[in-house]
């Protein structure tokens, strides 16, 4: 686990280190301070520092997404906190419809081109930053 002193910082949850270290690289070109978390344990001792966003795989090696998802959002420091689902192997639709009925801001699925990883981002991140304004 990776520690940034960065105000836009997004915890990436992925247990496949080509896909965090491509991840990382992406969000650090664009001036983003990047966490790391190879799985659901590691994700929810890295929410303590209190990113702006997670982005998370699905499929971890300890749990699902899904159940760190649950886990976050029955704190209440962690209740808002916005976080996109990715997968390469679930079914679009039923990932789609789980993500949504959990609170989840939007749901990719994997490869994702960096222009589409940026929409995403970006929107979520204005759209946090309406709630909180």
């Amino acid at each position: 686990m990776q520690k940034s002193q960065n105000p836009n910082t997004i915890l990436i949850v992925d247990d496949n280190e080509v896909h965090r270290y491509a991840l990382s690289r992406l969000l650090q070109s664009r001036n983003y301070g990047v966490l790391i978390a190879a799985n659901g344990s590691q994700a929810l001792e890295a929410v303590k520092q209190s990113p702006s966003m997670v982005l998370m795989d699905i499929h971890l090696p300890d749990t699902t997404g899904y159940k760190v998802l649950e886990e976050l959002r029955s704190r209440p420091e962690t209740a808002s906190l916005p976080v996109i689902l990715m997968s390469a192997t679930e079914p679009a639709p039923q990932a789609r419809n789980t993500a949504a009925s959990l609170g989840v801001q939007s749901f990719l699925t994997l490869p994702v081109s960096p222009d589409d990883l940026w929409i995403v981002i970006e929107a979520t991140l204005r759209r946090q930053q309406r709630r909180t304004t």
